[in-house]
């Protein structure tokens, strides 16, 4: 089973921040259009060495560690720059899925996102690093001696609240498809203040655990294969 999810939120520029002071109840027009869309991406791609530098676990946790939670700008840094990590690995994704749904409601907008946020984070038995506005709640020790260097699979989710309807991501049938929808999502996280709110979930974070194929197959069927 998978052994970690790492979730970043923006709820705004205080973590009281509720959804509906994120998500007001008008349509308004922004810099990518009028509304709001929800979005979401998986991507499933190979991880040879998970302890090198260059692997996109170990830069997903150094993003982890760093990434200003507390702020809409490191929330748009830290989406645009793991979009982009994504696409400059693209040659190593197998699979992938998305969803799109356009909203002239925003209190709409964010009860869809809500409900696809509870869905994504409810696939994991635990999340051993979680970030939420600024603060930590992670709450599981990690294993740094047991596995090192393993190969592994690895899944990397994006779900996003977006001011407007330029950032719709294709249905997922190519690795052109995928470098579409991460090029949208890598330019538009930092639009003005057009993203409303941001979470990104991964497995395995855990250097104790890794993921087979298999178990992409068996755990997230939705994932198709390019």
């Amino acid at each position: 089973m998978f052994a970690v999810a790492n979730a970043f939120r923006n709820a705004g520029d205080a973590m009281s921040s509720s959804t509906t002071e994120l998500f007001g109840s008008s349509s308004v027009a922004s810099a990518l259009g009028y509304g709001t869309s929800v979005l979401q991406l998986s991507v499933a791609l190979e991880v040879p060495n998970r302890d090198d530098t260059s692997s996109i676990l170990s830069v997903l946790n150094r993003l982890a560690n760093t990434a200003r939670t507390d702020s809409r700008v490191g929330i748009q840094n830290l989406t645009s720059q793991v979009a982009l990590e994504l696409l400059r690995r693209r040659s190593s994704i197998v699979s992938g899925s998305s969803s799109y749904k356009h909203f002239a409601d925003r209190a709409k907008a964010g009860r869809d996102y809500q409900a696809q946020s509870v869905r994504e984070r409810s696939k994991f038995e635990r999340e051993g690093v979680s970030k939420y506005g600024g603060v930590d709640y992670s709450i599981s020790s990690k294993s740094e001696s047991e596995v090192s260097g393993k190969a592994t699979m690895a899944v990397v989710t994006l779900v996003l609240a977006i001011d407007g309807d330029s950032t719709k991501v294709p249905k997922i049938n190519s690795v052109s498809d995928v470098e579409d929808a991460l090029r949208r999502i890598a330019s538009d996280s930092k639009v003005d203040d057009c993203l409303q709110s941001a979470e990104i979930l991964w497995t395995p974070e855990d250097r104790s655990e890794t993921l087979s194929l298999r178990d992409v197959v068996a755990d997230y069927p939705e994932l198709r294969s390019i």
